[in-house]
């Protein structure tokens, strides 16, 4: 991810996960079908400056791993993520491609058990909403 100036990478060095990692300075449908089409799932899509980096690793051993791709340029695209959770899946990735004007996303089945995932965007941090949901909200004092 890129944030405070900086590309931020949160990796770990294992014998048994061998990850990927590719750069593009297109929007990168082309190698997610690749990644995808190879067995391997996507772990983090992120952007910044123009560029468009992808992460990935071995997917299942068996099965289809069933992440799909979406872009889109015509603003936030919140009745097309309504319809994905119609569809019973679930945002993996939602990145926004500021140079582009793209919003991008990464989806995959939501599985039996797993909870309804909700969107809420504003321009001031939701803690209304967040509470609404039950969810906490504590104020560190300075």
């Amino acid at each position: 991810n890129f944030c405070d100036g900086m590309w931020l990478l949160v990796s770990q060095k294992s014998s048994n996960v061998k990850q990927s990692v590719v750069v593009k300075a297109q929007l990168p449908s082309d190698e997610l079908r690749r990644i995808w089409n190879n067995g391997n799932k996507v772990t983090t899509l992120a952007y910044a400056h123009g560029k468009w980096v992808i992460v990935s690793e071995p997917g299942r051993t068996s099965g289809p791993i069933g992440q799909t791709f979406y872009a889109s340029n015509t603003g936030f695209p919140i009745r097309k993520i309504r319809e994905f959770y119609s569809q019973k899946k679930r945002i993996h990735s939602l990145i926004y491609a500021d140079r582009e004007g793209i919003w991008a996303m990464i989806l995959e089945p939501r599985t039996e058990g797993q909870p309804h995932q909700r969107v809420h965007y504003s321009a001031e941090f939701p803690e209304r909403r967040l509470m609404e949901m039950g969810v906490g909200v504590k104020h560190a004092n300075p």
